[in-house]
């Protein structure tokens, strides 16, 4: 009969370690360092991270406040547009006038010009009054003559609607344009 033997072999020769051993100081100590270089380089990135995460929440609200009103004008006749030129929400002055007055919602040849400003520069002063978001905000509207027919009638309006913020200190603008046609 015959017995089997085993030899172990010892970590000073032939490089293989016994499990039983472990691991040794300087081993955890450089591993530790490595995991803590590594943390840092995480931790370091998180507040610009945070940042754009904040400043691309900014724009996307100033976009959809944008679009907003370009959807409410979209809804008035096409020769009442030029109201809307020089709208600015920080002045009441610059609002145009519903006619008739009082505006018939839905009705065919409104034109809901004041109250489509009031509205718009409500919903960007409640972004501020939550806290969530345009601080410092405000909005503008431009519209110009495209194009006109043989006449000199203005048949294309471009109508731009600016939405206009200061976050840190440092001012920011949204700017979307669309194209209204007569015909």
């Amino acid at each position: 009969m015959s017995v089997l033997r085993t030899h172990r072999v010892p970590a000073s020769r032939g490089g293989v370690r016994d499990a039983a051993q472990g691991f040794t100081i300087i081993e955890t100590m450089i591993a530790a360092s490595i995991m803590v270089v590594a943390l840092l380089a995480i931790a370091a990135v998180l507040p610009t991270a945070d940042m754009s995460l904040h400043q691309s929440g900014q724009i996307s609200k100033a976009i959809s406040l944008a679009q907003e009103m370009i959807e409410m004008i979209k809804n008035d006749p096409f020769t009442d547009l030029p109201a809307y030129n020089g709208v600015d929400t920080r002045t009441t002055g610059t609002y145009p006038t519903d006619f008739p007055i009082p505006p018939v919602p839905g009705a065919p040849g409104n034109f809901m010009g004041g109250s489509n400003i009031t509205k718009w520069a409500n919903d960007i002063n409640l972004y501020l009054v939550t806290g969530s978001g345009i601080t410092s905000g405000f909005g503008t509207i431009a519209v110009t003559t495209v194009a006109s027919d043989t006449g000199g009638n203005p048949i294309l309006r471009k109508v731009t609607v600016t939405v206009n913020w200061t976050d840190s200190g440092r001012p920011y603008l949204v700017r979307l344009a669309t194209l209204a046609s007569a015909i």
